[in-house]
């Protein structure tokens, strides 16, 4: 049965428990399986007696490890409610969960609870350009000046484009 586990399960931490296992049967020391698996000898010695005390369902780990939740599920049912609210600004209910809550929660946290209900953020962005910096403007300016005079006396035809190179007044021949 061991063996099987350390083949087909899916989980990498039960078959590296299985294979611990097996290895300790075949007589292989502590030291020598903390070195093979990279870990403590108390933790292997936790794998021997999970496997002793709980047998297979000792391998998997127990429920309640890792952080605990900044917000319990009523909390977070209503952070949810308030990003369909106010879905473009995720600043504005941080500043709405500590004006409530008084408790300080990150925008990763409050994305991993809007991925939990299949929604998905993604961050506006702006389409105007920036400003041109004084030199731009000192440089440019006169020559634009120069090249209206020209279109003015003839010489040139000026046509003004968009990013995307469409000129503003349709061109029919």
């Amino acid at each position: 049965m061991l063996e099987r586990i350390y083949r087909a399960s899916k989980h990498h931490q039960v078959r590296e428990r299985a294979k611990c296992i097996l290895l300790s049967f075949q007589g292989t020391t502590i030291e020598e399986l903390s070195g093979i698996f990279g870990v403590t000898r108390k933790t292997i010695y936790n794998w021997l007696t999970n496997w002793e005390d709980r047998k297979l369902i000792g391998f998997y780990n127990r429920r309640g490890r890792g952080r605990k939740p900044k917000l319990t599920e009523a909390q977070g049912q209503q952070v949810i409610d308030w990003v369909k609210e106010e879905p473009k600004s995720l600043k504005k209910i941080q500043i709405k969960i500590v004006e409530e809550w008084k408790l300080t929660i990150s925008k990763d946290t409050i994305k991993r609870l809007i991925k939990k209900i299949n929604m998905r953020w993604k961050r506006v962005r702006r389409g105007v350009g920036k400003t041109p910096d004084e030199w731009e403007l000192e440089v440019k300016l006169p020559i634009l000046e120069e090249l209206k005079k020209q279109e003015k006396r003839g010489e040139i035809e000026i046509g003004y484009l968009d990013e995307m190179g469409w000129d503003s007044k349709p061109c029919i021949p």
